[in-house]
C-alpha cells in the first residue's frame, strides 16, 4: 500500500469519526460509509440552503441543488491569493474504474470566496438540480454519487490532485449525505461568476455599463460617443430636433420626387400635342401614291 493511498484512508476514517461525534448535536449525517474509497480526497464538503444552514437531505428536483457547498479544508498556495475561486462537480462511481476515471460534470460554475481557510461555492437560479445530472449519470454504485470541489486561481489549471469530497446517496427523489461533517456556512461569502457575468433576472430594468462595447452592425448611440470622446451629429440637438430634422428632410425628397413626375408627364403631354398639331399641318407627301389601274 503506497503512503499516499494509506493517507487517504486516514483521512477518510478521521471524516466518519469526526462526522459521528457531531451528529447528535447537529445535521444528522449517515453512519454507513461509500462502498468504495477515493485515495485523493482530503477533507470533505459541507452543503447549505439558502437560509445560510448546513443541510444532509434533500429532494433530487430542487434547484439549485444547494445554495452553497464549504470545504473543511483550506486552499493552498498559490491557490489562496486575491484570485481564488472554486466549482463544484459531481462524479459517478463506477466498480472497476479508479475514481480519476469516473464520469462528472459541474454543477455550478466557479465562485470567488472571501475566506481561504473555507473554501466556498455559491449557486445560483440558473444552476442544475440532481436530477439533472442523474439524467446523464445515474448512480450505478448502491445509488452513491460523488462531489468534489476544485480549486482555481487566476493564470493556473484547476487543482484536481487533492480535493475534499462528499458522498450522498439517492433513494427515489431523496439524496442523503454519507459520511462528511459539520462546516460553517457563514465562514465567508461567496460570489458565482454567473452573477458577475449575467444579469440579474429578478430586476426588471438592466442599466448598460458606459464601458458596454456594441456590437459592429450597431449605430453607436450618443452616450456612447461620448463616453469615446467623438461626438456625432445627434448630440448637437435634442433627440426630438434630431427626429424632427429626420421627417423634414423625408418630407422634402418626397415633394421634390412628385414634382419631377408632374413636371415629366406635363412635358410629355406637351410634346404629344405639338406633334399632332404638326402632323395635321403638314401632311405627309413623300408617300408614292398608288398607280391607277387603267380600264
Amino acid at each position: 500500500m503506497t503512503q499516499r493511498i494509506f493517507r487517504g484512508r486516514v483521512l477518510a476514517l478521521m471524516g466518519i469519526i469526526v462526522a459521528g461525534s457531531f451528529g447528535a448535536g447537529g445535521a444528522a449525517f449517515g453512519n454507513a460509509g461509500a462502498p468504495y474509497s477515493d485515495p485523493n480526497a482530503v477533507g470533505y464538503i459541507g452543503l447549505c440552503n439558502q437560509a445560510g444552514q448546513q443541510i444532509t437531505s434533500g429532494n433530487i428536483t430542487t434547484k439549485p441543488f444547494a445554495w452553497r457547498a464549504v470545504s473543511s479544508q483550506a486552499a493552498q498556495a498559490p491557490y489562496n491569493n486575491a484570485g481564488r475561486t472554486a466549482i463544484l462537480l459531481a462524479y459517478q462511481p463506477q466498480q472497476g474504474l479508479v475514481p480519476g476515471e469516473w464520469s462528472g460534470e459541474e454543477l455550478t460554475a466557479s465562485s470567488r470566496y472571501t475566506n481561504p481557510a473555507n473554501p466556498m461555492v455559491a449557486a445560483t437560479n440558473g444552476d442544475d438540480s440532481l436530477s439533472d445530472f442523474i439524467q446523464d449519470f445515474s448512480p450505478r454504485w448502491d445509488g452513491f454519487l460523488q462531489l468534489r470541489m476544485y480549486l482555481g486561481t487566476a493564470n493556473a489549471q484547476p487543482y484536481s490532485l487533492h480535493y475534499p469530497t462528499l458522498d450522498i446517496q439517492v433513494s427515489g427523489d431523496t439524496w442523503t449525505a454519507v459520511g462528511g461533517g459539520p462546516v460553517n456556512c457563514q465562514s465567508g461569502t461567496a460570489e458565482s461568476l454567473e452573477s458577475i457575468v449575467l444579469p440579474p433576472t429578478t430586476t426588471t430594468t438592466t442599466s448598460v455599463p458606459a464601458t458596454t462595447t456594441l456590437p459592429s452592425t450597431t449605430k453607436p448611440t450618443s452616450s456612447a460617443a461620448k463616453t469615446s470622446g467623438k461626438k456625432t451629429p445627434e448630440d448637437a440637438l435634442p433627440a426630438s430636433s434630431a427626429a424632427a430634422d429626420h421627417g423634414s428632410s423625408s418630407n422634402h425628397v418626397l415633394i421634390v420626387v412628385v414634382v419631377v413626375i408632374v413636371a415629366l408627364g406635363a412635358a410629355a403631354f406637351i410634346l404629344l400635342a405639338l406633334r399632332r398639331r404638326r402632323v395635321s399641318q403638314f401632311p405627309q407627301t413623300d408617300t408614292p401614291s398608288l398607280p391607277k389601274k387603267g380600264p
